[in-house]
């Protein structure tokens, strides 16, 4: 079994590694590598079906249904892409459950790597939890940018934008145009006067929205600077929970039991 856990997780590293490299160059995965994933996944399986019975076929099938439930919530919710959601279903098929190895050698001041054992989620679930804590870092990031590089003046008003964007001079949107950037706000002229509407998820910026923001501000009816904010590839954050979830198990289990000591 621990072979077979070793091939899973190597194998899923690879394949994750590799879809984090695609997406940050392409900035788009071919479900080709989540189609191997089940190809590789489904054999395993049904030889851990055979081997282990009934208690692993429940515990296979609670992990797909489970993930699939969640991942699809996320990608309605649109707190992530359809290739996260499908890398997810992907690796709940590939490894259902946590392996029952670590690979921390060393002692911890506590042994959080010995949670694993202990974690009611599918090793899917582990991961995409960690994925969306560790993600939290990238809002955070953002807001210590911005209190170091704005004025008091510019963030009043806008004190929760300066976690999901940062500010940037119209006369240089243009570099910015296909650079996985997004507007936060569309701007729309009405009597006059131009409207700054916040749009949820943002809009893209292209030429034609570069130049009518030229010249909005050229009329004077918006400032020099305007609010965009960065597409990350949640592939990066799901890696990330990927191998937390080998190093350390579920990390809200982790928080939960170091703030009980």
């Amino acid at each position: 079994m621990i072979g077979i856990d070793i091939f899973s997780v190597t194998f899923c590293a690879l394949i994750l590694i590799y879809a984090c490299y695609s997406d940050i160059k392409k900035r788009s995965v071919t479900n080709r590598l989540w189609l191997l994933m089940i190809a590789v996944g489904i054999p395993i399986a049904f030889y851990n079906v055979l081997i282990q019975g009934m208690p692993f076929l429940i515990r296979f099938t609670c992990s797909v249904l489970f993930t699939f439930v969640l991942a699809y919530l996320f990608f309605r919710l649109r707190l992530f892409g359809g290739a996260d959601a499908k890398c997810l279903i992907a690796l709940s098929v590939l490894i259902p459950v946590n392996p029952c190895f670590t690979f921390c050698s060393y002692q911890f001041p506590i042994n959080f790597s010995s949670f694993m054992m202990h974690d009611p989620f599918p090793f899917a679930v582990t991961t995409l939890l960690n994925g969306a804590l560790l993600s939290l870092s990238a809002p955070l990031g953002l807001f210590v940018y911005n209190l170091l590089t704005l004025r008091r003046d510019e963030l009043k008003g806008n004190f929760g934008l300066a976690f999901i964007g940062y500010k940037l001079r119209i006369d240089t949107l243009s570099d910015m145009v296909n650079k996985h950037t997004r507007l936060v706000h569309s701007y729309e002229e009405d009597e006059g006067d131009v409207k700054r509407i916040f749009i949820f998820g943002g809009i893209d910026i292209d030429a034609e929205v570069v130049e009518a923001l030229k010249i909005y501000h050229a009329q004077g009816k918006i400032g020099a600077k305007v609010w965009i904010t960065p597409e990350l590839p949640f592939i990066l954050f799901i890696t990330a929970g990927f191998f937390t979830a080998l190093l350390y198990g579920n990390l809200i289990f982790c928080i939960m039991f170091s703030l009980m000591l």
